[in-house]
């Protein structure tokens, strides 16, 4: 082990380790206390920034317009909120709340992942810059590990074991993001229900497509492209589940991997 002067490197390294991990406290570590005479609380100031965001984005939600918004003063909001990290974080548990519980137990894992993908769909629609939230590593909350439990104990349940299960998630996980991100887009804004044409190609894709080189792909123009509403969603998202389905069934085959090493 290398040492200077008597002191090992790898201790001196886990001590400035420790130091930087206490500079970044947690959001549910630091805020515990909330309340007084003022009427401020962080109830009202998280939603406040919900309804901002709602309204204009995530980047117009800052301390300063949720002060002026609920008359207050940003040195107020951060006796409740210590700092626009702890905001963003508690924004999206916030949200995470919306998520609507099953009415009864879900016995089979195709019901259980059908009810997290349209819970999902349902609140990113509602909060479009949840996607943006989340790409921005934030820091989960009760909410959002509360939703992870349900989804791992449900599929626990019916045979999946917690790797395959946190796969099955993730990839519906992206497609449920880029579904709502397509209906999200200006492309589909304004657009009647049920079929629409294509984009207008360019001048120059046209003139590609008429040399006759790209017949499939001057079919695929020539057709009408389907809105991504409830109907769409619907047949993508069973698509996609009976991918999981394949997988699923080729992953009970598969004999058991020896101890120690991974699936």
């Amino acid at each position: 082990m290398y040492t200077v002067r008597g002191i090992e490197l790898s201790k001196l390294a886990g001590h400035r380790l420790g130091r930087q991990r206490r500079e970044v406290s947690s959001t549910w570590d630091a805020i515990v206390h909330d309340g007084n005479d003022s009427g401020l609380t962080r109830e009202r100031i998280v939603a406040a920034g919900i309804a901002i965001a709602d309204q204009d984005g995530l980047a117009r939600v800052s301390v300063r317009r949720i002060a002026a918004q609920l008359d207050s003063s940003p040195m107020s909001l951060y006796h409740y909120v210590p700092s626009k990290r702890d905001l963003l974080n508690l924004m999206l548990d916030a949200a995470n709340r919306d998520f609507a519980w099953p009415a009864e137990t879900i016995t089979d894992w195709r019901g259980v992942l059908c009810h997290f993908a349209w819970e999902s769909r349902r609140c990113l629609k509602q909060h479009p810059w949840l996607n943006q939230l989340r790409a921005s590593d934030p820091e989960y909350g009760p909410e959002s590990i509360r939703i992870l439990e349900w989804l791992l104990a449900s599929l626990a349940r019916v045979g999946l074991d917690v790797r395959t299960a946190i796969r099955v998630i993730g990839v519906l996980f992206v497609f449920v993001n880029g579904f709502v991100a397509v209906e999200s887009s200006g492309s589909s804004a304004g657009k009647k229900a049920g079929r629409r044409p294509s984009v207008n190609q360019p001048s120059f894709a046209k003139a590609i497509l008429a040399t006759g080189n790209y017949p499939h792909v001057k079919r695929f123009i020539e057709m009408t492209a389907e809105i991504p509403d409830d109907q769409g969603f619907e047949r993508a998202l069973n698509l996609v589940l009976n991918g999981v389905a394949s997988e699923i069934q080729l992953h009970r085959r598969s004999p058991a991997p020896t101890q120690g090493k991974e699936a």
